[in-house]
């Protein structure tokens, strides 16, 4: 996502209060990390959290359980442990999971070309690219210059606008970040594997087996738990004049970088039902924190959690490979990434050396660091205001991360 379109119109969205009560608030912690509990109020206090959740996993063991505030800005409904959201790009992660099954199962290798799976992928060049080049965004198809706008909302029509188009870069060069292809790219390559679409196959393979309560997509039994993001990117009505010079430029730019996400222009409302209910696994995910902490757990316990094992310890131990640490060419910022995490790079994801995982715009996040052995996840429905230009979690989810590694023993979090 361009993360300065929200900075730059931030002050025409009536969302920031002054100071925020402590409302709501319940959960629990181990002795240990006691300490997690005043940084999370600290949010509150400070930092205009609405409702949030943070869960910490230590050894398979649950070890932070935290909730408070409230499921709506008009804060009529509690935010509770059952309360979710969506997570924006932290998804990333869980799809990455699928791949790596997949992987692990045999069905898939890290190497073969993504034509062998989907022949008309081929074309424009693009018959080279790997499974390894989507998983570490080097696939060089960042953005969809000239792909229909609203087309990411059709699963059809966006893999035939992907088929359809040429390279934006060279193959396995220089990384860019995939924010919104990734997940059509990596959800078609499961389904042509396993029949099943992206969301289908982590619900049956991963969700349920686990008891995790997290899904690529909003699915029907999530009502009447789901917490709109604030803000959900479009402005009121009356406003959205302000956001007509935006489309205009995109649309009329000649650089791929601010068409990054025209496959779900005009429509970018995340909280609206088009995006609850179709299937990017990029983007477009939903479920708890304590969802998302327990996934990540089975990572951090070498593959296995509760005496039930999803995947080997060897592919857990690639997982932790760095693939990059280089400037990402679609915010120039600093990255570490590795195949489909993002690994312990300041500002964006401190979860330790040897920890990977991924964020999500807005602040929401999870991660494993086997070498710790925990998990974390953080999941909240106000997004912090990025500054101009600069993809960050945000202080609010830094200051938990950060936290959380100092009460494990980390050193030196980035």
């Amino acid at each position: 996502m361009p993360f300065s379109i929200v900075s730059k119109y931030r002050s025409l969205l009536p969302w920031r209060n002054k100071m925020n009560r402590i409302d709501n608030f319940t959960g629990f912690t181990t002795a240990a990390f006691e300490p997690l509990k005043d940084a999370f109020l600290q949010n509150f206090q400070e930092d205009d959290e609405l409702g949030a959740s943070v869960v910490v996993y230590k050894d398979g063991k649950l070890a932070a359980d935290l909730h408070g505030g409230w499921a709506d800005e008009q804060k009529v409904t509690p935010w509770t442990e059952k309360s979710i959201a969506c997570t924006m790009s932290a998804v990333k992660g869980p799809t990455a999971i699928c791949l790596h099954l997949l992987i692990d199962q045999g069905k898939l290798a890290l190497d073969q070309p993504v034509a062998d799976l989907w022949p008309e992928f081929a074309q424009h060049g693009k018959g080279a690219i790997t499974i390894r080049n989507v998983l570490t965004h080097q696939a060089g198809l960042p953005s969809l210059p000239n792909a229909p706008l609203g087309c990411g909302y059709n699963w059809d029509v966006i893999v035939k606008a992907i088929e359809d188009h040429e390279l934006v870069m060279e193959p396995a060069k220089s990384p860019a970040y995939h924010a919104h292809t990734f997940g059509y790219l990596a959800g078609e390559i499961i389904r042509r594997q396993t029949g099943l679409m992206p969301g289908d196959f982590f619900s049956e393979s991963i969700a349920k087996p686990f008891d995790i309560d997290y899904e690529l997509r909003w699915r029907d039994h999530f009502e009447g738990r789901t917490s709109p993001l604030v803000p959900s990117f479009m402005p009121p009505p009356d406003q959205i004049h302000a956001f007509g010079p935006v489309f205009e430029a995109m649309i009329k730019s000649e650089d791929w970088r601010p068409k990054i996400s025209n496959m779900l222009f005009p429509y970018f409302d995340i909280s609206s039902d088009a995006w609850r209910r179709f299937e990017n696994p990029a983007a477009f995910g939903h479920g708890s924190a304590k969802g998302l902490a327990r996934l990540y757990a089975i990572l951090a316990e070498g593959g296995a959690l509760d005496g039930q094992r999803l995947m080997s310890e060897t592919t857990v131990v690639r997982m932790q490979e760095e693939c990059w640490n280089d400037t990402e060419l679609t915010t120039n910022g600093q990255w570490r990434y590795g195949l489909g995490f993002m690994h312990n790079t300041s500002g964006l994801l401190p979860c330790g050396e040897g920890g990977f995982g991924h964020p999500g715009n807005g602040g929401a996040m999870g991660f494993a660091n086997p070498r710790l052995g925990i998990s974390y996840a953080y999941v909240m429905n106000r997004r912090h205001a990025a500054q101009e230009g600069m993809a960050s979690c945000g202080p609010r989810a830094e200051r938990l991360a950060l936290k959380t590694l100092e009460i494990a023993g980390e050193l030196n979090p980035c």
